[in-house]
């Protein structure tokens, strides 16, 4: 974990004289309806339901071009997300490290443009707690620590003349499977509607 910080430290910091690198602040709340499944008798997995809530997520990001009117999204954010699925609540902590192709589209109107981001996310499970009965226990070796997401996103950016405002939706379906349960398989969603402010 403390390679993957130092890389995206350099990476972050290196383009930093380039006339059209864009960084940022991101916050966005987010709606998270975690897949959950079980297997059966014959050893296949069946759909047991969908662990749902809400949370936030918030960090720095930033745009590095590559070709006219392209970019490369990255960045360093943290999520915190709590999920329900019958009597168990989960809360979760997870860094969000974007990699993803965005889009800035000619101007539609004065300074404003339409964005779109395709990527992914390399996703660091950092801290959770299962809460039952209001008793709430440590459940972070219940998780795997990493993971990756698909990521995209639609939005408009907005020139205020003392900085850039982006805002949108993305939707983040997880590839890996969270859960360490030899018998069940947890796979991370969630919809979050992003502002983000370049300097």
């Amino acid at each position: 974990m403390k390679r993957i910080l130092t890389v995206l430290i350099v990476v972050l910091t290196l383009p930093a004289m380039g006339q059209d690198l864009k960084i940022g602040l991101s916050f966005a709340p987010t709606f998270n309806f975690n897949k959950l499944s079980v297997k059966d008798a014959n050893n296949n997995y069946q759909t047991l339901g969908v662990a749902k809530g809400m949370g936030w997520k918030g960090g720095v990001v930033a745009d590095f071009p590559f070709a006219t009117n392209y970019y490369l999204h990255s960045g360093l954010l943290i999520h915190q997300k709590s999920t329900t699925f019958e009597d168990i609540k989960r809360k979760n902590t997870t860094i969000e490290i974007p990699v993803s192709v965005k889009l800035i589209s000619n101007e539609i109107s004065s300074g404003m443009s339409i964005t779109g981001t395709f990527g992914g996310t390399i996703d660091l499970n950092v801290a959770a707690k299962t809460i039952v009965n209001n008793i709430e226990t440590d459940a972070a070796d219940d998780l795997n620590k990493f993971g990756f997401s698909f990521v995209s996103g639609l939005g408009l950016t907005t020139d205020l003349g003392f900085g850039t405002l982006d805002a949108g939706l993305s939707y983040h379906l997880g590839l890996v499977d969270i859960s360490k349960g030899a018998m069940t398989k947890e796979i991370q969603k969630h919809l979050a509607i992003d502002f983000k402010f370049y300097f």
